[in-house]
């Protein structure tokens, strides 16, 4: 246990030394801190609630409970599963890759992995949570209040050793970068949906069919025969006296735990024995393609920013993010054709969020644009001439598909409120992109890196988390005047035309653009050296 006592504490080192780099560290982790007492709290308390009700319930009324239980903790485990795949990974510093040249056995390695993991803040946040699954059971007797308490330390187990399995195989079988990155917008997209999913049920989309506690307990009972649901049936199993089942799902359990202990000493053994030696096939490339059509320093550079992004999976996804987005409030807001437009206006303001923190995407890269004298005026047009040339045509698509299914095509003032929204939403496109050119030159926060877009760098939680949400706060306030020119459009009465907000909206999005192109472009030409440090240490960071 010597290994896994190191590996513990060298885990908790540094994340202690991640904790103290920076205040904004510090800050960040007094917040965690505070979420992770209020969820334990907010278990505890609900839990102590449920052990209350518990002896006065009758049959059906635990059999439901039960079933939530099931359903919540597989629920739990796939969401765990994915987060882990689109913002974690094995990027961190104590994935089984750090460790290769130490000499370590692999089932040492693989438990001491894996305790720290379970002994972590997240682990042990989640461990203090399950933990309250003892207090529901605490009045049924001793024996239940025992069984509770093995089954919210297995379910913490599983859950931690399937999402471990599923990223080591992750690790493993997904070896070219094309593959990589279409699991990485196939996995985005789903947490997308994921989070929709309550607007959607909200929506009225189920109406008529009958989702209630009753109707998923067959789904309950196929789960409770999973790994994903296993662990909470097993303390009804002994109050309703079912044995067999009781001690079938907790070989199932001890079985799954071992599976994926073999997962992962195979995925890593696999790892050593073929390090280094696999390589993605690769094609020469025929001509200079669109650079060959350069015909100055801007063409050039807009060529390079379109080449980058047909590569890129950390921006590409903005792409199939967006109509996803549209198309779910096409659903949620199918009775109210007006309305369709949010999905073209969201979509066209969180679209900009990667541009405003560009220079983070092109790393190290840029240190050859900026050898070779390029100014700033020309990468920051550049920029928004890639960026349009992709986005822009993105924005009338969807806004076209949005006049015809808004039923606006028929005339009438329905026609000229749509056209207004269509103008809106390229206004606040460009002006989102106007905001990016600055934002992108003076807040810049580390990103994961295009080889590894599963993985998280370390630190800089809390930049990575502010900054884009107060890049969307200015674009919003930004496009002030259009907002009150279509409000006051809409009160007078007539006395100024609907029509109105159209030049508004493009005339506001066209002039803080090129304020912003200007801006971006001073503020670059100024922090080039500060730029390139910071860079050069968010690169290791990602390494």
């Amino acid at each position: 246990m010597s290994t896994a006592s190191t590996i513990i504490a060298m885990r908790w080192s540094m994340t202690w030394g991640t904790i103290k780099h920076s205040s904004w560290q510090v800050v960040g982790a007094i917040i965690s801190l505070l979420m992770a007492i209020a969820i334990c709290l907010a278990s505890w308390q609900a839990a102590l609630t449920l052990g209350i009700w518990l002896p006065g319930a009758g049959p059906g009324d635990r059999q439901r409970m039960g079933s939530i239980l099931v359903l919540f903790l597989a629920g739990l485990t796939l969401g765990v599963i994915l987060i882990q795949l689109a913002f974690l990974g094995q990027g961190s510093n104590l994935s089984p890759s750090r460790f290769v040249l130490y000499g370590i056995p692999d089932s040492q390695l693989q438990v001491g992995l894996y305790l720290a993991g379970l002994i972590g803040p997240a682990g042990l946040t989640g461990l203090v949570c399950f933990l309250a699954l003892t207090a529901i059971y605490a009045r049924m007797g001793v024996g239940a209040a025992i069984v509770a308490l093995i089954a919210a330390l297995l379910a913490v187990m599983v859950m931690l050793a399937l999402s471990r399995a599923v990223l080591d195989l992750v690790g493993t079988l997904v070896v070219s970068r094309r593959t990589r990155s279409g699991l990485y917008l196939l996995v985005t997209m789903v947490i997308m949906l994921l989070c929709m999913l309550p607007s959607l049920l909200d929506s009225g989309i189920t109406d008529g069919m009958a989702v209630d506690t009753d109707s998923l307990k067959p789904v309950a009972d196929i789960l409770a025969w999973t790994p994903l649901g296993a662990a909470v049936r097993l303390p009804e199993d002994f109050l309703s006296g079912s044995w067999w089942a009781l001690v079938g799902r907790l070989c199932m359990e001890l079985v799954t735990l071992a599976l994926c202990s073999m997962i992962g000493m195979l995925c890593l053994r696999h790892s050593r024995l073929h390090a280094g030696a696999r390589t993605e096939r690769s094609t020469a490339p025929k001509g200079l393609g669109m650079l060959g059509r350069s015909r100055n320093v801007v063409d050039a550079m807009a060529a390079r920013s379109l080449i980058y992004l047909r590569q890129d999976p950390r921006k590409l996804v903005s792409y199939p993010l967006l109509l996803v987005v549209v198309i779910l409030y096409a659903i949620i807001f199918r009775q109210m054709p007006m309305m369709l437009w949010l999905g073209p206006i969201v979509g066209a303001w969180v679209l900009e969020v990667p541009e405003g923190n560009a220079l983070a995407y092109d790393g190290l890269a840029l240190r050859m644009e900026i050898a070779a004298g390029v100014k700033g005026r020309e990468d920051r047009l550049s920029r928004v001439r890639s960026h349009l040339s992709v986005a822009l045509p993105c924005i009338l698509l969807l806004g076209l598909v949005t006049l015809v299914f808004s039923g606006a095509m028929k005339g009438g003032p329905d026609l000229v409120i749509s056209l207004d929204m269509l103008a809106a939403t390229i206004g606040l496109l460009l002006s989102g992109l106007g905001v990016a050119q600055v934002f992108s030159a003076l807040l810049i926060y580390p990103v994961p890196s295009m080889d590894q877009p599963f993985t998280s760098p370390q630190g800089r939680a809390v930049a990575q988390g502010f900054l884009p949400m107060l890049q969307l706060l200015a674009s919003l306030v930004i496009m002030l005047p259009t907002f009150l020119v279509a409000l006051l459009a809409m009160i007078t009465g007539g006395i100024l035309p609907f029509w109105l907000p159209m030049p508004v909206a493009l005339a506001n999005g066209l002039i803080v653009l090129a304020i912003g192109v200007a801006l971006g472009s001073r503020i670059f030409d100024r922090r080039q050296s500060a730029i390139l440090l910071t860079l050069d240490r968010y690169a290791s960071l990602q390494s």
